[in-house]
């Protein structure tokens, strides 16, 4: 019993749309962005955020207006 073959195909037509393409290519340049602008701000956090932590003073125990 002989198998139909497989039909032939034209050597262009499992080639991408080439408009698919620019849409991939343009959403990767987009991540490439962020992720520099992310490790830009990553290097950038040292120098604009810090904080002071202060003990807190002590206080002497004294009887509140409520406490009758």
């Amino acid at each position: 019993m002989e198998l139909p073959s497989p039909p032939a195909r034209s050597p262009g037509a499992s080639r991408a749309p080439r408009s698919g393409l620019k849409i991939m290519f343009g959403i990767v340049v987009v991540f490439a962005c962020l992720a520099l602008y992310g490790q830009w701000k990553h290097f950038q956090r040292p120098r604009t955020e810090s904080a002071t932590i202060l003990p807190a003073p002590e206080a002497s125990p004294s009887v509140s207006p409520n406490d009758d």
